[in-house]
């Protein structure tokens, strides 16, 4: 499963420390980060099912990060691109695609 797989890089690569502050998708990095680990975490464990309201703010959260990762220094961009792959993959997880 390439969302388990994908979950685990961005578990061990951690978040970088030029993230303190940074607002993406309307909410604190590091919060942002937390609320779409515990997104994968549920659906991997099928203990959640993703749904309309789960997938309009995934794909805001899509939207900011390449935005966020645009505009960003490299340790923000590596960051945004890895959870953007994270996001994009749950999408597809879910049947969403890449809307």
């Amino acid at each position: 499963m390439q969302l388990a797989r994908l979950w685990c890089e961005h578990l061990a690569a951690g978040c970088p420390s030029e993230l303190a502050g940074v607002e993406i998708a309307g909410s604190d990095a590091r919060a942002l980060d937390a609320e779409i680990t515990a997104c994968v975490s549920a659906l991997i464990c099928r203990s959640m099912t993703v749904d309309e309201r789960i997938q309009r703010r995934l794909v805001d959260i899509r939207v900011a990060l390449i935005g966020k990762q645009a505009e960003s220094e490299a340790p923000v961009a590596a960051y945004c691109e890895r959870l953007n792959r994270l996001v994009s993959a749950v999408l597809t997880e879910t049947h969403v695609g890449r809307a």
